[in-house]
């Protein structure tokens, strides 16, 4: 987000939907940016209660479910669930959207996803998907194996380039 889509989270609000296995892999570098405010939201409210109990110490985090979002607006929403795979939506309301706001899923694919679609509908200034992520890990890992990191925005380039 900070590097590949030049997103800025420090002292922005950022919503994250969702509290599954990959939720838990981004919260922490997300708070790690000193976020102003990080509102963790899932159908079940009680895992995000959970999720945000764990990563507590690292920010200003709150969780709780979908219904808790209307009236709220967020500079950053990143869609963490698998609703993409079949073409859904979450449950979100509308006016989620500050002004500027990026929406960022996970799932990628070669088209925009149900979500990044959604989200330029209700008020989303910038969309993407999560092929950036994809490739920043495997860097991560080279990185691991080989020493050294290699540039990443080629790579990202290369793979949206068409056909």
């Amino acid at each position: 987000l900070v590097i590949n889509l030049r997103a800025p989270l420090a002292g922005r609000r950022v919503l994250v939907v969702g509290a599954g296995g990959s939720v838990r892999g981004i919260l922490s570098p997300i708070l790690e940016e000193e976020v102003a405010h990080l509102q963790l939201a899932n159908r079940t409210a009680s895992k995000a209660k959970e999720l945000a109990t764990v990563f507590a110490a690292l920010g200003n985090i709150t969780a709780g479910g979908f219904d808790m979002l209307a009236g709220e607006s967020f500079d950053v929403v990143i869609n963490a669930t698998a609703a993409s795979l079949p073409g859904e939506v979450p449950s979100l309301p509308a006016g989620i959207f500050a002004p500027g706001a990026l929406a960022y899923d996970l799932m990628y694919g070669d088209t925009p996803t149900a979500f990044m679609q959604w989200a330029q509908r209700h008020g989303a200034t910038r969309v993407s998907d999560g092929l950036g992520m994809l490739v920043e890990q495997a860097a991560e890992s080279f990185l691991l194996w080989h020493g050294r990191r290699p540039e990443t925005a080629p790579v990202i380039a290369s793979l949206r380039a068409p056909g």
